[in-house]
């Protein structure tokens, strides 16, 4: 995602490095979401059951190596999924999951909401589909008359377009660093073969 990173990595401790954005909006943009296409409906999910969520979070997610839901314990993310402060939005495509979206509005204090995940599932990219989900959170979060805010964050491991999508809606990044990373798949969080784009530290 950036000419000047090079990923690291430290076998001995089975990490690799990552290049983080944070991005944010400070104001809702001019431009809607837009027409959904026939057969595609993107709809609030709400207190989902946690295997259901798992499956399209794994789905979605392994692909890129999404892991920061699944270090926490069955209760947590349960409790998650549950609060108020969540809402999340699923993607359906011909009657079948295709996609998800995390709004995360814990901070609501200092009117902000995090887009803590957003992506859609293998075979479901090059129609305009992230897009769409991409303004349509975007829109939901800004429906709030408290949130002066809306932020998230991409990394190398994401998809390679995912950066100049989330600018073209209109973020901007505010904040780039590297760190370092515990293979999640050498932690039995995602399968072994998930993202292959990204070498396992050896």
């Amino acid at each position: 995602m950036s000419d000047t990173f090079h990923r690291r990595f430290d076998p001995a401790n089975g990490r690799f490095t990552s290049r983080v954005h944070c991005l944010e909006m400070r104001s809702p943009p001019q431009r809607g979401p837009g027409p959904v296409p026939v057969g595609t409906s993107i709809a609030e999910w709400p207190a989902p059951a946690l295997v259901d969520y798992l499956a399209l979070f794994h789905r979605v997610g392994d692909p890129w190596l999404w892991y920061g839901r699944l270090e926490a314990t069955a209760a947590e993310i349960g409790a998650y999924l549950q609060a108020p402060s969540t809402t999340i939005l699923r993607l359906t495509v011909d009657g079948e999951a295709a996609g998800l979206v995390e709004l995360d509005a814990r901070d609501r204090e200092a009117g902000s909401v995090e887009i803590a995940y957003c992506g859609l599932a293998p075979g479901q990219t090059g129609r305009g589909l992230g897009g769409l989900l991409l303004r349509t959170a975007v829109a939901r979060a800004w429906s709030e008359p408290w949130v002066r805010r809306v932020w998230l964050h991409t990394c190398s491991e994401d998809h390679p377009d995912a950066l100049a999508v989330y600018q073209r809606v209109g973020f901007r990044v505010f904040d780039t660093y590297d760190e370092w990373v515990a293979d999640p798949r050498l932690r039995g969080l995602v399968p072994r073969e998930a993202g292959p784009h990204v070498p396992i530290p050896a």
